[in-house]
């Protein structure tokens, strides 16, 4: 009777462990698995699909998946590397494209985006003079010397090429002042606009990229942005150039003559792209937590490419790192 009883001891066990396992199962496969620290949620355009190995992330026709890495050991120094052929819509590389990390200046694309969306409104003029109201100091946060005082003058189309060309800081401050009545406002409109074109594991907690935590992105989110960016024909003139001058009138109305030039050394001549490249859209970023950093919207033979890549160690490795990105292309 003890062998009975012990025997149906055991079925009654075996059982409980089943449902357990059962219920484990499904709750588990309930359970969404975000890769790294940000959400992968994109809005799709075309069919995705979740399955426990791949999130096939599409935008616009575009797919990469969360455990792509392709040509990733090319890249060991450089935190995240992104090459897509947007023509044919294929990826040479890819390395922690959805891993959350710091946009830099980069940032500012967005910046001139915004400003832009209210000039081609009629909201504002290009040729707009701008008088600088306030008084604004980001030399803590590594932000550098403003030049502008208050009272100072200036275009909206000088303040736009210094912003993108030199990638001044304080420029993008005076334009969210200008554009939006505050930073605050301005940063709302980043915002949208970043979930309006499906970077939605982006955000802008400033128009000039200085580190923030509350301010990042993703080099796939960062992909999204230069492709919208590069639908802005004054975009394109601006980023065309290797050199800019300006004048701006300080506070007591004496002209104050600026020469600048491109940060980005492909623009300058620091270095060389390889043959048949010609660069459209691009924008430098270089912060403690972001490292160097570099997006471009490029064009070779006839066929569009967007490459997004960052490097912490040094500028020439990131243009090397680059380079040899490029050179996946045949």
């Amino acid at each position: 009777m003890r062998e009975i009883t012990n025997f149906f001891k055991s079925i009654i066990t075996l059982l409980l462990v089943c449902v357990v396992f059962a219920v484990v199962t499904f709750l588990n496969n309930k359970i969404s698995r975000p890769y790294s620290d940000v959400q992968l949620y994109i809005p799709l355009t075309m069919e995705g699909s979740l399955s426990d190995n791949k999130l096939n992330l599409s935008f616009d026709d575009t797919v990469i998946y969360r455990d792509n890495n392709i040509n990733s050991e090319l890249f060991s120094d450089c935190y995240y590397a992104l090459l897509v052929n947007e023509s044919d819509k294929y990826a040479y590389a890819s390395k922690n494209v959805f891993k959350r990390m710091y946009p830099a200046s980069m940032t500012k694309l967005m910046t001139a985006m915004i400003v832009l969306d209210k000039v081609n409104s009629g909201q504002i003029s290009l040729d707009d003079t701008v008088t600088v109201s306030n008084s604004y100091d980001l030399s803590a946060e590594g932000g550098g010397i403003n030049e502008l005082g208050i009272g100072s003058q200036i275009t909206v189309k000088d303040l736009l090429y210094t912003l993108l060309i030199k990638s001044n800081n304080y420029y993008a401050l005076i334009l969210a002042d200008y554009v939006a009545g505050s930073e605050d406002a301005f940063v709302e409109l980043m915002n949208q606009k970043a979930k309006s074109i499906g970077a939605t594991n982006t955000h802008f907690a400033n128009p000039h990229g200085l580190d923030d935590a509350d301010h990042y992105s993703t080099a796939y989110d960062m992909y999204l942005i230069i492709k919208e960016a590069y639908s802005y024909n004054v975009i394109n003139d601006i980023d065309s150039n290797a050199t800019y001058s300006y004048t701006y009138y300080n506070s007591a109305g004496n002209p104050i003559y600026v020469d600048i030039e491109a940060t980005n050394f492909f623009i300058s001549g620091g270095a060389k792209l390889p043959s048949n490249f010609e660069i459209k859209v691009w924008k430098t970023g270089t912060t403690d937590g972001a490292g160097n950093c570099l997006t471009m919207y490029l064009t070779k033979d006839g066929k569009d490419y967007i490459m997004v890549a960052s490097c912490g160690e040094s500028k020439p490795m990131l243009y090397e790192a680059i380079v040899t990105m490029l050179c996946l292309v045949n």
